[in-house]
């Protein structure tokens, strides 16, 4: 008994032993095991050593803008009629320099379908052209000249900027481009002629105005009226026996007309619509004898204008067929002032069956 003792309790001792060893060594290993996480091997430190080491700053290349130039251009353009309505004159002078294009482009706003464009290369500081317009019907004609970058080569754009922001001009817009425009009307006389009363084939007018040349051989009453086909009517001529004269007419809108005449002889009549290529100046004396349109290149201001007629019968006087600046009867000598608003070409209408004078102070 006392043996068995003995042996169970040495046995439970190693037992216990063994187990407190092993518990030991449990604990040292996990240990070892913390160490390995919470002390980095070499190869952790260098991973560290790396992150914490600022990366080399890469070289940057600073490009410097080149600041181009602002070039001072001069640009004049003229664009006119040629004698014979038949063509656009197109000319200048320009500092812009050698191969710059310049772009036109000319249309009748009254017949839209007539278009034409083209373009203009810089030579010498000039440029000039011609163009063709015989094919245009009768109308009011729009020309339109400009510099455009986007028209112009690589060189001519490096030099004068992709929206000309390297130009210098009083006249350039937002969009670097300059332009001169000018509108013209055109139109071929309207050549009428007959004997006796009569109503005329109709002929198209272009809103505006129209001067009416017309002569009379006869011994009494001479009647003519421009008519439209809605019933409109202005009387132009109420004379009697011969006459030789001019009179003027405004046109509200492009549309067909006719002249309706009351004669007891030939007469003949020519419409036209165009403003002379030479007006009066309004430094010089206009004077003429019975019906007259005389067109005077007037300045913009308050103006003194003295008016002498010498007839017996009416003295009209009409400013652009809308302002009436004298209605009388016989000898007249008179004055008054009007107010030009702009600097442009004015028509002066007279109705007279005597000399007459118009002073512009």
């Amino acid at each position: 008994m006392v043996s068995f003792i003995l042996f169970f309790t040495k046995r439970e001792y190693f037992k216990r032993t063994m187990i407190a060893s092993v518990g030991s060594f449990g604990a040292m290993v996990l240990s070892f095991v913390m160490m390995g996480v919470l002390l980095p091997n070499d190869s952790s430190e260098d991973v560290a050593r790396a992150d914490e080491e600022p990366a080399e700053e890469e070289e940057v290349n600073e490009v410097e803008e080149s600041v181009s130039e602002v070039h001072s251009v001069e640009l004049d353009a003229s664009i006119n009629f040629g004698s014979t309505e038949d063509e656009i004159h197109i000319s200048g002078d320009t500092s812009f320099e050698d191969g710059v294009t310049l772009t036109y482009t000319i249309s009748n706003l009254d017949h839209m379908d007539e278009f034409i464009e083209g373009d203009i290369e810089v030579q010498d500081g000039e440029f000039a052209t011609r163009v063709d317009i015989s094919s245009f019907q009768d109308g009011e004609v729009h020309v339109v000249l400009g510099y455009y970058p986007f028209a112009q080569t690589e060189d001519i754009t490096e030099k004068y900027g992709f929206e000309g922001e390297y130009i210098g001009h009083d006249h350039i817009d937002e969009f670097g481009e300059i332009r001169f425009e000018e509108t013209f009307v055109r139109s071929h006389p309207v050549e009428l002629s007959g004997s006796g009363d009569t109503a005329t084939d109709s002929f198209s007018l272009n809103a505006g105005f129209a001067v009416i040349n017309a002569t009379h051989q006869g011994s009494s009453n001479f009647a003519l009226y421009l008519k439209d086909e809605y019933g409109g009517q202005d009387l132009l001529v109420n004379e009697i026996g011969n006459y030789d004269g001019e009179t003027f007419a405004v046109i509200p809108q492009t549309d067909d007309f006719y002249l309706e005449v009351k004669a007891d002889g030939s007469w003949e009549a020519s419409v036209t619509q165009t403003i002379p290529e030479e007006v009066t100046n309004e430094d010089d004396s206009i004077e003429g004898t019975g019906d007259s349109v005389v067109f005077v290149d007037m300045s913009s201001g308050n103006k003194r204008l003295s008016f002498t007629h010498s007839g017996d019968s009416n003295f009209v006087v009409r400013l652009n067929g809308q302002n009436l600046l004298v209605n009388e009867i016989g000898h007249y000598e008179g004055n008054q002032t009007f107010m030009f608003n702009d600097d442009d070409v004015y028509a002066f209408e007279v109705l007279a069956d005597g000399k007459w004078r118009i002073d512009i102070d």
